[in-house]
């Protein structure tokens, strides 16, 4: 009976291991390396993108981190009529001193100033709402936002900025500039939390 040399077995041994052995022992390493190389690339890449945006979501302006405000609490909401102008101007004013704001359109602004108990005479053409639920009502700028969430008053529920007032952060014209007084919302009568008496007095 004739039999093929090629299917004879090689012999075993310590030098000698036949192909059908060395194949499969030298694709299971390479496949193992691969895949732990694999594994360290993908591990190193989830890291660096999970470090970039975790450093975006919390990055404010120095001069805003100054006063040691946490950053979630400048994530607010703005309830302002879709067609006013100068509430787009206060939030740009607040989103270029790192403040997240999400913009909504309520039917009625008098149904806001309802939930929010925000009198006749603090109301303004917006409110902007902090996830503690602080309020601040009108065109206030972000210094005095910081300077209140920086340290509550006991009591106190925000600020306002009653009316719009000439010179006060989206509502500009121009070298005009009309005093006011910044009010803080109690569940009492207001009181008086800065007098403004020029336009550099507004800045950070």
């Amino acid at each position: 009976m004739f039999t093929s040399p090629l299917s004879k077995a090689a012999p075993a041994g310590p030098h000698n291991h036949g192909r059908s052995d060395l194949v499969p022992r030298f694709s299971r390493r390479r496949l193992f390396t691969l895949a732990g190389v694999g594994s360290v690339a993908l591990l190193t890449a989830c890291a660096e993108e999970g470090s970039t945006s975790s450093q975006a979501q919390t990055a404010l302006p120095a001069k805003v981190a100054a006063y040691g405000v946490d950053a979630q609490q400048l994530a607010m909401t703005v309830y302002k009529d879709p067609s006013c102008g100068c509430c787009g101007g206060w939030i740009e004013h607040a989103e270029e001193n790192g403040f997240a704001i999400t913009t909504q359109h309520p039917e009625s602004l008098h149904q806001v100033w309802e939930r929010h108990d925000i009198p006749l005479d603090l109301q303004s053409c917006h409110l902007a709402s902090n996830p503690d639920g602080h309020v601040f009502v009108g065109h206030v700028p972000v210094r005095f936002v910081l300077e209140y969430l920086a340290d509550p008053p006991k009591s106190a529920r925000g600020l306002s900025v009653p009316a719009m007032p000439v010179g006060t952060p989206g509502m500009e014209q121009g070298d005009q500039f009309d005093p006011y007084d910044v009010l803080l919302i109690t569940e009492k009568e207001p009181t008086v939390f800065a007098k403004v008496t020029k336009a550099a007095q507004q800045s950070t």
